[in-house]
């Protein structure tokens, strides 16, 4: 009789969206396991993200009788005319997002004893134009092609009005702070650790229910956010046996991440909102073939907390091309004050030693940040 590979949870990649403000931050994706690893294991990842913000320019006023009046009108019915500082005193910020985004993930999970295991990370980043064949499913050519032939319209962002497959991807803070990215620039984000915990609680595993807590810390290390982040996540895991020796697992969890916590220069303002806070709930069916391997789909939602203080929402004035744009011209300033959320289809090979693994996710708030993106990784013992 064929063994069968031993399944300890539910198998994903990282699936933290390739957000232009999110790859400088280092992040918590949720964990799905009952038990630590029993070897060291290495995952290997790459992501493919859309973004696409036109250029625009955000004000904040300071004065408060304008705030006042603002916060009593529609944001796309207000009326700001900039001078100077002096005579109409405002933050302002300057932003462009347009490329395909690839983020290079390396992992290791190093057991530590029956209840704790070490994760330890690099991640890399670049920004593309996304010509084909290295960006074929998140290129500009291929989501303009769905928005004509499928659902959407005519270049219903302003992707061909503006070009395709290019990048223009520049920020700057309201201190005059720049964050940029030239067409295949390297940039090495950040390292990452997590103390993974998995408690044997008895009266949850009769029901099949599994727990495990973590903390966070992450360095980032670009000339745009020298800082540390640190954070907390908790996690639940639900198992269904099936009578075929086919399975459903449900996973359940939360973080917290302080941002920022430690500083070590005068960082670009990636957003005023000290905590970020993310849930994901996930559900995945495994098959398990004549071989004792498995394949498994799972379907995930991800939410994150907004990156800029919701009170803003009253105050802001924008200035874009909208004219020229069928709909998000403004996508690069709202998208920081609402909550972020995606649905992602995963899919997963799995034999005794290695795993390879793929995902498409979509945002179906549609504010393009990103629009579709994909993954691919691969998951072994050393």
């Amino acid at each position: 009789m064929t063994d069968t590979v031993y399944k300890p949870g539910i198998d994903k990649l990282n699936l933290l969206s390739t957000h232009p403000f999110g790859i400088y931050i280092s992040r918590i994706s949720q964990n799905f396991k009952k038990e630590p690893v029993s070897d060291v294991t290495m995952r290997l990842q790459q992501q493919s993200g859309n973004v696409f913000q036109p250029e625009l320019k955000a004000y904040l006023p300071e004065d408060p009788s304008i705030r006042e009046d603002f916060s009593n009108t529609t944001w796309f019915f207000r009326i700001f005319d900039f001078q100077d500082q002096e005579t109409t005193p405002a933050q302002i910020f300057d932003f462009e997002f347009d490329a395909v985004l690839k983020v290079y993930r390396v992992d290791l999970e190093i057991p530590i004893n029956a209840k704790s295991e070490l994760q330890i990370g690099l991640r890399g980043f670049t920004a593309v134009k996304g010509n084909y064949p290295f960006s074929y499913f998140s290129s500009d050519s291929s989501i303009e092609w769905f928005h004509s032939n499928v659902a959407g319209g005519e270049d219903a962002f302003g992707r061909r009005f503006y070009g395709l497959n290019q990048v223009n991807f520049e920020y700057i803070d309201a201190r005059g702070r720049e964050l940029s990215m030239q067409h295949g620039e390297l940039f090495l984000g950040g390292m990452e650790a997590a103390y993974h915990y998995y408690p044997k609680v008895d009266w949850l595993e009769r029901k099949q229910i599994y727990a495990n807590l973590a903390l966070h810390s992450g360095w980032n290390i670009t000339r745009f956010n020298r800082s540390v982040d640190a954070g907390v996540s908790a996690d639940l895991l639900k198992e269904w046996n099936m009578k075929n020796g086919n399975f459903w697992k449900l996973g359940i969890g939360g973080s917290v991440l302080r941002r920022n916590l430690l500083e070590f220069d005068q960082n670009v303002d990636l957003g005023n909102n000290d905590f970020l806070g993310s849930g994901e709930i996930m559900v995945e069916w495994t098959d398990i073939t004549d071989r004792g391997n498995y394949n498994s789909l799972g379907l995930n939602y991800q939410e994150q907390t907004r990156y800029r203080k919701k009170a803003e929402e009253d105050y802001f004035y924008l200035e874009g091309d909208w004219s020229s744009i069928n709909a998000g011209w403004h996508n690069a300033f709202t998208t920081l004050l609402e909550s972020l959320s995606s649905w992602t289809l995963h899919y997963t090979h799995g034999r005794e030693r290695i795993q390879y693994l793929v995902y498409v996710k979509e945002d179906l708030k549609v504010n393009n940040a990103p629009d579709l993106e994909s993954g691919i990784g691969v998951r072994f013992k050393l």
